[in-house]
């Protein structure tokens, strides 16, 4: 076993939604100095990728290609369907009944073995947190 010390210690790899990554894009608070902090390796789902274009281009009022900038400028990286297609079922009984739109990432965290975790302020994730952990913000910092 791997002796971790500060020098060599694993960053944390942690499943990010959409609601957080629109937090740190648009308010530039809590949740920006998170996804910027290089302390982290994030991971989401192109279901969140295109959701975050939209708010971007409908709340926000960005044209496509400040829109697709600020995207491709996220320390994130993505996944599409084809990763998470096998566990989109489990996830869909897990928190489909609760919110559809939540589906993909609790795929992702089903298809990824040792991922630290979702962050998310969501209170919809409340009904897996027997499965994950589910991170706040503050808790980041």
């Amino acid at each position: 076993m791997e002796e971790t010390t500060p020098g060599n210690r694993k960053p944390m790899i942690l499943l990010i939604d959409t609601n957080v990554l629109y937090s740190a894009l648009v308010y530039k608070g809590l949740e920006n100095r998170v996804l910027f902090s290089e302390n982290y390796i994030f991971i989401t789902t192109e279901f969140t990728i295109m959701e975050i274009f939209k708010l971007l281009r409908i709340k926000r009022g960005l044209s496509r290609n400040d829109a697709l900038t600020l995207i491709k400028s996220l320390p994130i990286l993505m996944v599409n369907y084809e990763f998470i297609k096998n566990k989109w079922n489990e996830a869909n009984e897990l928190i489909g009944y609760r919110d559809r739109s939540d589906i993909p990432l609790v795929a992702l965290a089903l298809s990824i073995k040792d991922h630290d975790g979702i962050w998310s302020s969501d209170s919809d994730f409340i009904v897996i947190r027997h499965k994950f952990k589910i991170w706040k913000t503050r808790e980041l910092i």
